[in-house]
């Protein structure tokens, strides 16, 4: 039977787990291409970003604020990172609130239908504050203005965690908020059987958390990309000590993996 989180509403009960029936060659060697887990207490979670929008192909800052549906392309995008995923014994889906990341999930958990669904609004985008709405990629002086705005306040989240968008959130804030519902997940709508999960976030929030698992260190974002429907792979060992206290480690698997949406010819759109 399904499990009821606090601020995470179940959309399906799963009575059994395991891989899609729909799987297909290509999702088996993505499987295939996984180094198994080290030993039964570990989670592998596949953090995905959301597909592209039409405000991804504009240049418009959508971060917490819009909430933006996917377009033709980045449903295609939805369904390409859903097939690679399909081979896996994918038991629990999650989501953002906003509907370019649960349109995206939602896209998984159809080739895992006896999955848990899950949504957190922790896992929503960086409030990107004033600068949302505004368009980065037009030739006018607003557009430029609002760009060395927006690449100078990341540029300082590199440099300070503190550092935050005007009206905006900081790097801490996205942080803790998105590793409260992680921890959430893991320790309230994990049941024994769940070692394989999927979350669907957003560019900057996925950036900003992937940098404090697994550096302890979020303004280590700089480097690590994420582009549309990117799938990021990360395990996590709670290693249990002597004393009974737990603790845990997360080690980095693979890292913005592309090819389902590479291999395609499908174009990746803006990060905001």
């Amino acid at each position: 039977l399904g499990l009821a989180v606090a601020g995470m509403p179940e959309r399906t009960s799963a009575m059994a787990t395991g891989a899609s029936a729909g799987v297909t060659e290509r999702s088996q060697r993505f499987a295939a291409s996984l180094p198994p887990l080290r030993h039964e207490r570990v989670r592998r979670v596949y953090l995905l970003r959301h597909g592209m929008t039409d405000w991804n192909l504009r240049g418009l800052v959508q971060g917490a604020g819009h909430d933006i549906e996917l377009n033709e392309a980045g449903r295609g995008q939805a369904s390409f990172a859903a097939e690679e995923l399909a081979a896996l014994p994918i038991s629990l889906v999650a989501s953002s609130h906003l509907a370019r990341a649960s349109e995206t999930a939602d896209a998984v958990h159809a080739l895992h239908p006896a999955a848990k669904r899950l949504v957190d609004a922790g896992f929503g985008e960086c409030n990107y504050g004033e600068l949302e709405g505004r368009c980065l990629h037009s030739d006018d002086d607003d557009a430029h203005r609002y760009k060395r705005q927006f690449d100078e306040v990341s540029a300082n989240m590199e440099l300070d965690a503190d550092a935050g968008y005007p009206s905006g959130e900081t790097a801490n804030e996205v942080v803790a908020r998105a590793r409260k519902a992680l921890g959430k997940l893991l320790q309230e709508a994990c049941g024994p059987e769940d070692s394989h999960i999927c979350i669907v976030g957003h560019g900057r929030i996925n950036r900003l958390l992937l940098a404090s698992l697994l550096y302890a260190d979020a303004t280590k974002f700089g480097h690590i990309e994420q582009g549309n429907t990117a799938i990021s792979v990360v395990d996590y060992d709670p290693m249990i000590g002597e004393d009974g206290t737990c603790t845990g480690a997360w080690s980095e698997v693979v890292l913005n993996y592309c090819a389902h949406t590479e291999d395609r010819g499908a174009a990746s759109g803006g990060c905001y």
